[in-house]
């Protein structure tokens, strides 16, 4: 959670110049609240963020040590999109309330159409027979969207449409993404006359180092490979594959004869997301790469190389060698692999993934999706299929010059004068009038 202050400062009124964000001499407090008890790895997903939003009550201590004393004005109180119970707190040190949503616009359309969803159908969404047309987004069947609205009777469910149906009542919106990426969603939720909150488009937000020194072996495999060569897999920090999945993965890599670098972390069947929710999940096993087929090591040696648990993707997917990325299309590794024109394979796991994945193969075209069988497995014929379609073929080569184009415009859309420094620009200058004029 953010809450920033702004000090008076000169501003040139000639908006063609270039912007000059340091100008505004503005500054952020960021509100670290520390739990009392440690949450232990068993407990659920919900019940956790049950347990973390008793902790909103310990906010106004701290909204009142980042105040200064009352000396620096505090203008705005920022918070992440599964907080908002502690916006209720702008009103009182008088401040004006955001949603920072770090995810898709996609799936804050989603969000802010799910009431209206909820009270038309009467059935479950996967049910559906037709695709759901959210305002702007290229149409979703109801199997894809987000992990809480598969099952309506759960309390995931109604946590999430409560939670939701509060973003109306805020301030604004800032969304990590950007026009050119999501021109539909974006254009929909900014539309003059809507009953939406303002939408401040301020993305793409990345991070762009890597807080480790490991994975230098990894990286000095890459530099002896061919440029645009390898197939760089990675399900995230927290995803999971069955051990049935893993083998056909396996074999599907070596069947393609492509070059890969594979981030192998534990099998788990009951849970996609295992690795992301129970931390004992990451600690049972020393060595992941055991759950490979006997011999895939030493039959793919020269065309390969498998890495236990983690990478550093960001030095990876910005490494000449890499030409394309198997993902589970998390919105990080989204931004992530755009930042650096990686096309690529999307493979959903959990989350909003497969909508972000139905956004990127179906309405960006830079990626392909396979089909998942009814035994729930992704083939090793169909894998190697797409790895040669996506490192080799022309569609292929269509999908790199579509991400190249969205690289272009997500770099331009982070330079002093792109659209997204922009917004954050004029934001932050409402703000400074706001406390110039005496109106906060």
């Amino acid at each position: 959670m953010q809450a920033r202050s702004l000090n008076g400062c000169e501003i040139s009124d000639d908006r063609d110049e270039r912007l000059n964000m340091g100008c505004l001499n503005w500054s952020t407090i960021f509100l670290e609240l520390k739990l009392k008890t440690e949450i232990g790895s068993g407990t659920g997903t919900w019940r956790q963020v049950g347990r973390l939003k008793v902790q909103r009550n310990r906010l106004p201590n701290a909204l009142s040590r980042g105040a200064d004393g009352g000396t620096t004005p505090l203008v705005a109180l920022i918070v992440d999109s599964f907080a908002v119970e502690a916006l209720k707190f702008a009103k009182e040190f008088n401040m004006l309330s955001y949603i920072y949503y770090p995810g898709a616009a996609t799936a804050l359309s989603l969000s802010l159409y799910l009431p209206k969803l909820d009270d038309e159908t009467s059935c479950e969404y996967r049910d559906l027979s037709e695709p759901i047309k959210i305002p702007g987004c290229v149409p979703l069947h109801g199997r894809d969207l987000y992990a809480p609205a598969q099952d309506r009777s759960i309390q995931a469910y109604k946590l999430l449409l409560q939670r939701v149906k509060k973003f109306r009542f805020v301030d604004g919106v800032l969304v990590n993404s950007f026009l050119e990426m999501e021109m539909g969603p974006i254009k929909a939720l900014t539309e003059e006359g809507s009953d939406n909150p303002p939408v401040y488009p301020v993305g793409p937000i990345i991070q762009t180092v890597t807080n480790s020194g490991d994975g230098l072996e990894c990286l000095a495999w890459l530099d002896k490979q061919k440029p645009c060569s390898v197939l760089y897999v990675s399900f995230g920090s927290g995803g999971t594959l069955s051990q049935e999945q893993i083998v056909e993965l396996a074999l599907g890599l070596e069947l393609s004869n492509k070059k890969f670098l594979w981030v192998v972390r534990e099998p788990n069947s009951s849970s996609s997301s295992a690795a992301y929710v129970s931390v004992s999940v990451q600690n049972d096993v020393d060595d992941p790469l055991q759950f490979l087929p006997p011999g895939f090591i030493e039959r793919t040696k020269e065309q390969g190389m498998v890495i236990p648990s983690w990478a550093p993707q960001i030095q990876i997917l910005g490494h000449r060698s890499v030409g394309g990325f198997l993902t589970h299309c998390g919105w990080n590794s989204t931004l992530e692999s755009v930042m650096h024109g990686v096309p690529l394979i999307t493979w959903p796991l959990f989350a909003e993934q497969k909508m972000n994945a139905v956004l990127l193969s179906e309405g960006l075209k830079v990626g392909l999706r396979p089909t998942v069988h009814e035994n729930d497995l992704v083939e090793r014929v169909q894998i190697a299929e797409l790895i040669k379609c996506l490192m080799e073929g022309e569609e292929g080569g269509k999908l790199c010059n579509n991400m190249k184009e969205l690289q272009e415009a997500a770099t331009n859309a982070l330079k002093e004068d792109g659209a997204s420094i922009k917004i954050i620009y004029q934001l932050v200058l409402k703000w400074r009038n706001l406390v110039q004029e005496n109106q906060l």
